[in-house]
C-alpha cells in the first residue's frame, strides 16, 4: 500500500467498529458479512461494465454511451482526488478495525459509493420509464456506501464524499450532452483536464481510470466513423453481447497485460503509463471494435420482430 496519512473524525472509527461488532456471535453477524459484501461488489468495475455493456450493446447505444461517460468521468475523478488527500484507509489506521475484503490504494473518497451514485441513478434516469430504478438509484448507493464502511475499506466521510461526487458526476454529463453542446469537445476537455494527475498521481487507479476514458472517447469515435452497429430488441442476444464483451474484456486485460505489462519495474512512471495503455486498448476495443462481430449476427441467429 502507498504512504498515506491518518484523519479522522473521533466518531467515525467508533461507528466503523460498532457495525463490525452487531450481531456478534450469533448468524446476525454472519448474515450482515454476506449481506455487506454484496453491497460492496455492486459498485465495483465488474458491475459497472456489465450494465453499460448491457445498455450500451444491447439495448440502446446513447443510452449507453451517457451512463460509460459518467462511470468513466467518475473513476478518473476519484483517482486524482485521492492522490491529493492520501487518506489511510481505516483497517490501517486503527487497530480496532478489521479488514473484511480486499482492498488497496488511498481511501478518500469512496470509489464504490462514487461508482454506484454514477451508475444507477444514471441509468435510472436513462430509463425512466422502468419507475422501479429509482429505488435501485436511491437505495444500492446508500447500501453500497454502509457497506463500504462495515468492510473497514473506508470512513463514513470517504462514502459522504464519494456519494456527493458520482451524483454531481452524473447531473453535469446528463446535462451536458442532452444540452446540444458537442459532446466530443466535452470529452476532450475532460481528458485534458484529467491530465494534470499525470504531474503527481502515484496510485494504479488513476492511471487505469485515465486511460479508460481515453480509450472509450476514441472508441465512440471509432464506432461513429467505421462500425456503426444497430441495437438489438432481442433481449437474449442482447445478453449474449454482454457476456461476451464480459469475456473479451477479461482475455484482452490478461492478453496485454502479458505484452506490455512487465516492460517496466513496478511502480515506475513507465509501469504506470503502460497501465493507462492497456486500460485504453482493452476500452476503445470493445466500445469502438468488437461491436464489428454484430454484423455476423443475422446469419447465425434469428431475430423475432
Amino acid at each position: 500500500m502507498n504512504q498515506g496519512v491518518i484523519w479522522f473524525l473521533p466518531f467515525e472509527e467508533q461507528l466503523i467498529v460498532w457495525l463490525q461488532h452487531l450481531g456478534e456471535g450469533t448468524v446476525l453477524q454472519t448474515i450482515l458479512f454476506y449481506l455487506n459484501n454484496f453491497f460492496s461488489f455492486l459498485g465495483e468495475e465488474m458491475i459497472c461494465i456489465a450494465v453499460m455493456g448491457f445498455v450500451y450493446w444491447g439495448l440502446d447505444k446513447k443510452r449507453g454511451e451517457r451512463i460509460g461517460a459518467a462511470i468513466m468521468l467518475t473513476n478518473v475523478s476519484i483517482g486524482l482526488l485521492k492522490n491529493i488527500f492520501s487518506r489511510v484507509r481505516p483497517w490501517a489506521a486503527s487497530g480496532s478495525i478489521e479488514l473484511l475484503r480486499d482492498v488497496d490504494g488511498f481511501s478518500f473518497p469512496s470509489g464504490h459509493s462514487a461508482n454506484c451514485t454514477a451508475l444507477y441513478p444514471t441509468t435510472a434516469y436513462e430509463f425512466r420509464e422502468r419507475k422501479w430504478l429509482r429505488w435501485v438509484a436511491v437505495f444500492v448507493p446508500l447500501l453500497c456506501g454502509i457497506s463500504r464502511c462495515y468492510v473497514g475499506a473506508h470512513w463514513p466521510t470517504d462514502v459522504i464524499v464519494g456519494l456527493a461526487t458520482g451524483l454531481l458526476i452524473f447531473l453535469m454529463v446528463e446535462a451536458v450532452l442532452r444540452s446540444g453542446f458537442n459532446k466530443y469537445i466535452f470529452y476532450f476537455i475532460l481528458i485534458v483536464v484529467s491530465s494534470v494527475g499525470l504531474l503527481y498521481c502515484t496510485t494504479n487507479d488513476y492511471f487505469n481510470s485515465y486511460g479508460m476514458l481515453i480509450g472509450f472517447v476514441f472508441g465512440l469515435l471509432f464506432e461513429q466513423r467505421f462500425t456503426r452497429f444497430e441495437n438489438t430488441g432481442n433481449l437474449w442476444l442482447a445478453l449474449l453481447r454482454t457476456v461476451m464483451g464480459g469475456a473479451l474484456y477479461f482475455v484482452l486485460s490478461s492478453l496485454i497485460k502479458l505484452l506490455i505489462g512487465n516492460l517496466f519495474p513496478a511502480g515506475s512512471m513507465g509501469y504506470l503509463l503502460m497501465r493507462s495503455v492497456r486500460y485504453g486498448l482493452v476500452v476503445f476495443l470493445l466500445v469502438g471494435v468488437y461491436p464489428l462481430a454484430f454484423r455476423l449476427e443475422r446469419k447465425l441467429f434469428r431475430e423475432k420482430g
